[in-house]
């Protein structure tokens, strides 16, 4: 077992338990919520070296928080819940119970995805919470998880969340078909939503390669023919085992557009060279992140996209 199957197992359990409580939650099931309680006490234990217990048990005045050490001075709660007013109920709750006499630090834990407030601090002269490092998410934990150094850390928490979670048995999927879920998972984190301004939006695969990269023509037609013998049954694979939403499809493809235009441009405007430079970045992001990585199946859905005009775009006002 390497650094990256360990990473990989601890990115796929934890991103299978915000799931379920993401749908447990929109049921109004709400029971998985007081369980992640105590497998959080015990996850962000091994994670961050806290002494942390369940407060909830043993001081029913602690109501602001969940989880508290005593010997660091950290107080968490634990929610599902990232609206304004609820952070701004717990900071409320933290200072008029004066918990912040006996903690330092309040840290909200959010088990599914935070929001982004643009209120930098809530509280008062007594105690504040900073919005912007104070609140963490499943992602901000297994970042920090994955990028510990420490091998025999990462073996504890792979068998912490064995012992305490039971996964589905999830049938392998080829590499080639991981590889495109990957690279659409990857660039699709949210993170480039205002990515893509500026460009056209109907693409014209015919002006594209036959115009404007007409010295490159073969080559470009060549690469796709051939990787569509070997690979165009992989985009088909992809849609039927992918969820992806309207929102993710959308943010992969402007990313794709800025990305591929900025390379473009480093390139002189040779394509074939940005191609290649846009599949070994992917080679890397993917390959450093505990990703599976085809190459053949990365430069398919490249030129599949290149196609789709989602790589190199056309800019407004552009002729060629």
């Amino acid at each position: 077992m390497n650094r990256i199957d360990y990473q990989k197992r601890i990115i796929t359990a934890l991103s299978w338990l915000k799931t379920q409580v993401e749908y447990h939650n929109s049921l109004s099931f709400t029971d998985i919520n007081h369980g992640a309680e105590d497998f959080y006490c015990g996850l962000l234990n091994l994670v961050y070296g806290y002494s942390l217990k369940n407060i909830n048990i043993t001081d029913l005045n602690a109501a602001a928080i969940d989880l508290g050490d005593e010997q660091n001075k950290i107080a968490i709660q634990v929610t599902s819940t990232s609206a304004l007013s609820k952070t701004k109920y717990t900071v409320e709750k933290f200072i008029e119970k004066g918990l912040y006499k006996k903690f330092d630090k309040l840290i909200i834990i959010n088990i599914v995805r935070k929001s982004n407030h643009e209120t930098p601090a809530i509280g008062s002269s007594e105690y504040y919470l900073d919005t912007k490092t104070d609140i963490l998410d499943v992602e901000d934990i297994i970042k920090k998880i994955t990028n510990n150094p420490d091998l025999k850390k990462l073996k504890s928490i792979v068998d912490f969340l064995d012992a305490e979670l039971c996964l589905p048995v999830q049938q392998s999927l080829p590499n080639e078909v991981l590889t495109v879920l990957g690279i659409i998972e990857f660039i699709s984190d949210g993170t480039h939503e205002d990515a893509g301004n500026g460009y056209l939006e109907e693409p014209d695969p015919e002006r594209k390669i036959y115009k404007r990269f007409q010295e490159y023509s073969e080559f470009l037609v060549g690469m796709y023919n051939n990787g569509y013998i070997e690979y165009g049954a992989v985009l088909e694979a992809v849609k039927k085992e992918a969820d992806f939403g309207q929102v993710k499809l959308r943010r992969a493809a402007n990313y794709l557009m800025d990305y591929s235009d900025s390379v473009l441009t480093e390139c002189d405007g040779d394509p074939q060279r940005a191609l290649h430079e846009i599949i070994d970045t992917f080679k890397i992001l993917l390959g450093g992140n505990g990703y599976t990585f085809d190459a053949g199946a990365a430069k398919f859905y490249v030129i599949e996209q290149l196609v789709k005009c989602n790589i190199f775009p056309f800019k407004v006002g552009s002729v060629a």
